[in-house]
């Protein structure tokens, strides 16, 4: 998924990768939940005047401001002749 964050990919590994996120109840949240990650770590930018300073606590206030989402659902491997 890294490749796909990072566009790094080929026309035909991003279709690959967009087919199987659009159908698998793990990694199409996933997905979309980093690019929002990534998104929103893009708006920080150094503390003024304090170079190489920690983006830490300015990203956890803005989670912190940010509506709770319904946690996914749990998939159950009982039953599946494990």
């Amino acid at each position: 998924m890294g490749d796909a964050l990072d566009d790094d990919l080929t026309p035909r590994q991003r279709a690959r990768i967009a087919r199987h996120v659009d159908e698998c109840p793990e990694c199409g949240p996933m997905l979309r939940g980093l690019i929002r990650v990534r998104a929103t770590l893009r708006t920080f930018g150094e503390p003024p005047g304090r170079p190489g300073a920690s983006i830490v606590p300015a990203v956890l206030e803005r989670l912190r401001q940010e509506p709770d989402e319904p946690e996914p659902p749990v998939v159950s491997r009982r039953g599946r002749g494990a």
